[in-house]
């Protein structure tokens, strides 16, 4: 009995949910919203107009390297590495935290672009000292 009345409970939330989040009755989604509404509408993403040629709208610097925020990597991979999008081969290079901490590791380059973030082994954030959990603001220099 209690199942019945806990799924009826969240059958309703979700109706209310997906009402206040622009959908449909039948389950599809809305068309933006008229002009004068309060609803928030998306900004249109700037063209890469004038960038032809290019692979990146924001390319590396030479020889790589850069700024990076770094998240906790596959804590079961050992070694010291990072693995980011500033790199475009696979190099020795060192990091370095806000408040001056650095090691040297291997950069691992990862196909996203340069802004997209990076990942960072469990032995390198603990020789920086830094939290598991944190988003880790570094600086990149390879070679």
């Amino acid at each position: 009995m209690m199942r019945m009345v806990f799924c009826a409970l969240m059958m309703l939330g979700l109706a209310a949910c997906a009402d206040g989040i622009g959908l449909r009755q039948d389950g599809g989604a809305s068309s933006a919203s008229e002009p004068g509404t309060d609803t928030p509408r998306p900004m249109e993403r700037p063209t890469t107009e004038g960038t032809a040629g290019l692979d990146d709208p924001t390319p590396l610097p030479a020889g790589g390297g850069g700024e990076t925020v770094a998240t906790l990597g596959d804590p079961t991979e050992p070694g010291l590495w990072l693995r980011t999008p500033l790199v475009r081969v696979e190099q020795e290079g060192r990091v370095m935290t806000e408040g001056g901490a650095s090691v040297t590791l291997t950069l691992i380059p990862i196909e996203a672009e340069p802004g997209a973030g990076s990942r960072i082994s469990l032995a390198a954030m603990q020789a920086l000292g830094v939290s598991l959990t944190d988003l880790v603001p570094l600086t990149v220099i390879p070679g």
